[in-house]
């Protein structure tokens, strides 16, 4: 799976994602080469970020930043998401549901040769 993030504020920029949980998220904010006083954030700010499954298909989400980590090159940010009773959460989840069926069977060529 290659996901990604779009926080439509920011524009339209594919923001690489690492880490997804039924809580939250865990996203790079910054892309190459750009400043973080471009788009500031805050802890405790919510954001409108669309999580992409494909080029072409994503879940609107809301979000509450609970971490920022500046890094060297960019900042990461960490989010849980807010409206637990939302449709898009309920879609979430269910996707997460589906991820963690696949990921105790799933087999990678990466491991094949060990």
């Amino acid at each position: 799976f290659s996901f990604f993030a779009v926080v439509p504020k920011k524009g339209p920029y594919r923001l690489p994602v690492t880490d997804v949980s039924d809580l939250g998220m865990g996203f790079d904010l910054d892309m190459e080469g750009e400043s973080p006083e471009g788009f500031q954030v805050k802890t405790g700010e919510t954001l409108e970020i669309h999580f992409y499954l494909n080029q072409s298909l994503y879940l609107p989400l809301q979000a509450e930043i609970v971490r920022i980590e500046d890094r060297k090159t960019h900042r990461f940010i960490g989010a849980r998401f807010i409206e637990q009773n939302a449709s898009a959460n309920a879609a979430f989840s269910a996707f997460i549901r589906l991820l963690d069926g696949i990921l105790e069977h799933v087999q990678s060529d990466l491991n094949a040769g060990k």
